[in-house]
């Protein structure tokens, strides 16, 4: 993984920006002032060519008009050969350094020896053309052309020292520039990266964390940058995704107690035809024999009546209470007294060959909050009668813990059992034992959130063909 070192003290993506805008600034200038310096030297080495040409222009200039000087003896061209051979010569005298640097094989004092002797011989013969004789002259001039032509064959290969010089300062620059186009992709690429990594990514992350709570998957949102945008940006998100996780198993216990409650309404209807209808035997009695002057049986159908009203009333008041919708509020309750009320709400929808048999001692208690509770307790309870296809029975035993700070509660039943590969997603959301259409999946999860809210815990142990029991650890006291 590629770090830079400048982005060490950046804890924000502001400043990772701004650090990134630097860098990238500060290597346009890098490689701008390169540059500029490249185009610095090519400019003085071309500056540097322009003499290469002039010097090799005079040559030449020096040899046309030698030219023109033999043919017609005119003291013109004499004069202007003379004035090139000097613009020749001071080229030479003050690039020498340059000269040799260019062409490190030119004798640079060999050519200016060439040229004073050109020049010298050039003087002589004008000086002397008239004495000397035809052989003499001729001779003269031959030499006069031979030195010129040397000199010229040294400045030819001077510039074409130069031309492969500027040809190879050419190249030299487009290398640089195209080294510099390659660095800035480089670098350009390596920023990206940095940025994907340290920027995009945890975004990406946070968008795929935000995707499966949409699913429905509320997973932990594990923001993986130091950035304090991000940071804050992950905060808020866990808050919303706490408080939507919050309210949806508020709703999920609220619809699974509203499928619980319509099922129980029908059972509670059920039980409560048992009392109305002995009270309305009692009435007609009464109503028969009201002249009749055994009060003792007049009294025995009026306690019968109460009994019966105060069954019934005791059945409505339970039934009123699961339903009614509280804040979480514990405080101590007799447990024998929570699951006979627990009992009475659903007793109306045992099959007739299954019992629940209570062992709970009189002076069981628990600090509970008593409607979750007894939620809890019904969840578990229906699924061990709906675990029993035909005869048997659910059996429910308490007693303290070895420490005396909670209260174990075991629920056996001698069902079907439950397959192991299945008992580790048992208290998992929406995953259900029973057949389609027959469970929502949720009554054992809403159990194991309200017992874990109690700070309490519980287990399961089952064994296929034989059983389950549910053990439930509830504290006795505030914790």
């Amino acid at each position: 993984m590629i770090k830079f070192a400048m982005f060490r003290g950046g804890t924000s993506i502001q400043n990772k920006v701004r650090y990134g805008y630097y860098l990238c600034i500060v290597m346009i200038i890098c490689i701008a002032f390169l540059n500029y310096l490249n185009l610095r030297t090519m400019d003085k080495k071309l500056s540097f060519s322009f003499i290469i040409s002039d010097f090799f222009e005079a040559t030449l200039e020096m040899r046309r008009f030698e030219k023109n000087y033999f043919l017609y003896k005119e003291q013109r061209d004499y004069a202007e050969n003379i004035h090139y051979t000097d613009k020749a010569e001071a080229l030479l005298h003050d690039n020498r350094l340059a000269i040799k640097t260019l062409s490190p094989d030119t004798d640079v004092t060999a050519i200016e020896e060439l040229i004073h002797q050109y020049k010298s011989l050039l003087k002589t013969y004008h000086s002397q053309r008239n004495v000397l004789g035809s052989l003499a002259a001729d001779a003269l001039e031959a030499e006069i052309r031979r030195t010129g032509k040397q000199i010229v064959e040294a400045t030819e290969g001077i510039s074409i020292a130069e031309r492969s010089y500027i040809q190879a300062m050419i190249r030299h620059s487009k290398r640089w520039i195209f080294i510099s186009v390659v660095l800035v992709s480089v670098l350009g690429l390596l920023i990206g990266r940095y940025f994907s990594r340290m920027v995009v990514r945890p975004l990406k992350d946070m968008e795929d964390s935000m995707q499966r709570i949409a699913e429905g998957k509320f997973d932990k949102l594990d923001v993986k940058s130091s950035d304090a945008e991000i940071v804050s940006l992950g905060s808020a998100c866990s808050r919303m995704i706490r408080e939507i996780e919050f309210r949806q198993k508020r709703f999920m216990m609220q619809q699974e107690k509203l499928i619980t409650l319509g099922t129980m309404v029908s059972g509670v209807a059920h039980e409560l035809n048992n009392p109305l209808s002995n009270i309305y035997s009692s009435c007609q009695i009464l109503h028969e024999e009201i002249e009749e002057g055994d009060m003792q049986y007049k009294k025995e159908m009026l306690q019968q009546i109460e009994e019966e009203i105060e069954r019934a009333k005791n059945m409505v008041h339970s039934l009123l209470e699961f339903s009614r919708k509280t804040d979480f509020k514990r405080k101590p309750f007799s447990l024998k007294y929570l699951i006979t009320d627990t009992i009475r709400l659903i007793h109306g929808e045992l099959p007739t060959k299954v019992e629940i048999l209570s062992d709970i001692p009189e002076d069981a208690w628990v600090f509970v909050d008593k409607q979750k509770i007894e939620q809890a307790f019904l969840n578990i309870i229906k699924n061990a009668v709906d675990a029993i296809p035909g005869e048997g029975r659910v059996e429910i035993h308490a007693e303290k813990s070895t420490d005396g700070n909670a209260m174990v509660i075991s629920i056996r039943d001698n069902g079907i059992g439950i397959e192991p590969e299945k008992l580790e997603h048992i208290f998992d959301p929406f995953f259900t034992t029973k057949e389609e259409g027959k469970g929502s999946g949720l009554g054992l999860f809403i159990t194991w959130e309200i017992i874990e809210e109690h700070r309490g815990t519980i287990a399961l142990e089952s064994i296929v063909g034989k059983g389950t029991v549910f053990t439930i650890n509830l504290p006795v006291q505030e914790v």
